[in-house]
């Protein structure tokens, strides 16, 4: 089986399965980028491929961030082949978070149903909470310090 255990409890583990880095229309968009995001992954997309990064710039709670717009397709560092993202050590706290979402309009952090490994602990009949994703909820607790200026600690 493919689920981390600690005692009873799984553990995300990412299937690789390209979910969250296919996007299928600007809707769904992209990831949120902090400033510094923004330049280090405009950096890479130019060091890589030559290609420049769309975004729509945002403001929550007085924070400017950057939506990335991907249009219709993979992220243009995510390897098809290898069935992996290219930048994983430096990529966006949005894509490390995944399948957490947080939504800065109702402050809710939502555990994302598109994600395989999700739906298949569901499935299951597992429930599911921030302790089955505890490198993820560091970093929700990162992003949501950086919107909030305040030290967040999730409780588990």
């Amino acid at each position: 089986m493919y689920l981390t255990q600690v005692g009873r409890m799984r553990l995300f583990q990412c299937l690789r399965c390209d979910e969250c880095c296919y996007f299928d229309n600007e809707e769904r968009g992209g990831p949120i980028l902090f400033e510094d995001e923004l330049v280090r992954i405009r950096a890479l997309a130019r060091a890589r491929g030559g290609f420049d990064i769309k975004y729509r710039e945002l403001n929550i709670n007085g924070v400017r961030v950057y939506r990335w717009l991907i249009r219709g397709g993979y992220c243009p560092f995510y390897d098809r082949e290898g069935r992996a993202c290219t930048i994983h050590p430096m990529k966006p706290l949005a894509c490390k978070m995944y399948p957490l979402l947080y939504n800065p309009n109702t402050g809710e952090v939502l555990i994302s149903k598109e994600c395989k490994w999700v739906n298949d602990a569901l499935g299951s009949g597992e429930s599911l909470g921030l302790e089955n994703f505890p490198e993820e909820t560091k970093a929700l607790e990162k992003a949501l310090t950086r919107l909030y200026r305040v030290k967040v600690r999730i409780h588990r």
